[in-house]
């Protein structure tokens, strides 16, 4: 990826509907020439922006982590299997003890019985699997930039944002109308829709399509988000983590590793493993560093462990590489 490129996917990584001529002062080139550059990006798939229905924060739903072992040569039918499921947003291909890892969203106690108990068990290839449910999230992907602009530059472009990049706010039950509905629909299927294309696809004035995405923005339960491979810009390296943090330390373990670059994700869950997460490194040494000096350097940390995301199918929902439908469903966190 150009500079120019990488310096656009870092700007819509602060700020995913950031105006053309936002990102041509990112990037260093003129509006025209930023306008056709995001166009090619976003029509190769190297981008992809994304409205995303925040269930958990608006009180309607569980997200859990799935911990699949497999028999020899079944984790990738496994995979894809978990990937096609409409709950999952995130699956991954991965190695060390586990062979699948995924992320899935249930409305209530009985769906989650029902993923873990019934559908993954009477999946072909499934040895086990535990479920980890997401106590409290510290850092999800909305709010990683992968470290390519400046934290000023960053800063900047995240003030004209009104949806969240951060987790720092109270969970609060929040309903939507049918107009709602609509509006997140077309967002969901291109984030970057403007205010006459999402008015046409939900029926009403521009001006009021842009009233109630600000609303929903500004009251949480509606976000925007970037989706880009980490190997594009020069994160290639992929893994996720497990820790067992004594729970005097879950919360700064757990509020230090959101502010590292390298994660994309963490989160306190339920399980033996009580902190969770993704991360994104250049290179093995790096990988190396991020364990040794960064986590190790962590107060009550027990244990780690690291396996690697050998192929991730699916990422915010959307499916990479795969036969398998890629219909437009709601994104999760």
């Amino acid at each position: 990826m150009t500079g120019p490129d990488r310096r656009i996917v870092g700007a819509l990584l602060a700020h995913p509907r950031a105006t053309v001529a936002a990102l041509a002062t990112a990037a260093g080139v003129t509006s025209p020439t930023a306008s056709r550059r995001l166009a090619a990006l976003l029509a190769r798939g190297d981008v992809r922006v994304t409205g995303v229905l925040d269930r958990e924060w608006a009180r309607a739903g569980l997200t859990v982590w799935l911990r699949v072992r497999c028999a020899p040569g079944h984790s990738r039918d496994v995979a894809r299997q978990i990937a096609s499921w409409d709950e999952a947003g995130y699956v991954a291909v991965t190695g060390g003890e586990l062979d699948c890892a995924a992320q899935v969203a249930v409305r209530n106690a009985r769906e989650l019985l029902g993923v873990t108990h019934h559908r993954l068990r009477s999946m072909t290839g499934v040895v086990t699997g535990d479920a980890l449910r997401v106590l409290r999230r510290f850092a999800t992907p909305h709010g990683w930039t992968a470290g390519i602009l400046a934290p000023q530059e960053t800063a900047r472009l995240r003030t004209g944002r009104w949806d969240a990049w951060d987790e720092g706010r109270e969970p609060r039950e929040v309903s939507l109308d049918e107009v709602d509905a609509r509006l997140v629909d077309a967002l969901v299927a291109d984030g970057r829709l403007s205010w006459r294309e999402l008015g046409e696809r939900a029926a009403v004035a521009p001006a009021t399509a842009g009233r109630r995405v600000e609303a929903l923005m500004r009251r949480g339960p509606l976000r925007v988000r970037a989706v880009v491979d980490p190997a594009l810009v020069g994160r290639p390296v992929v893994a996720l983590v497990w820790l067992r943090v004594l729970p005097s330390r879950l919360e700064v373990a757990g509020r230090t590793l959101a502010a590292h670059p390298d994660v994309l994700s963490v989160a306190a869950t339920t399980g033996q493993h009580n902190l969770c997460g993704e991360i994104a490194v250049a290179d093995d040494e790096a990988l190396y560093r991020f364990l040794t000096s960064d986590v190790g350097s962590i107060p009550g940390v027990a244990a780690v462990e690291v396996t690697d995301g050998l192929e991730v199918i699916k990422r915010a929902a959307r499916i990479f590489g795969s036969p398998l439908d890629d219909d437009a469903v709601p994104p999760l966190p």
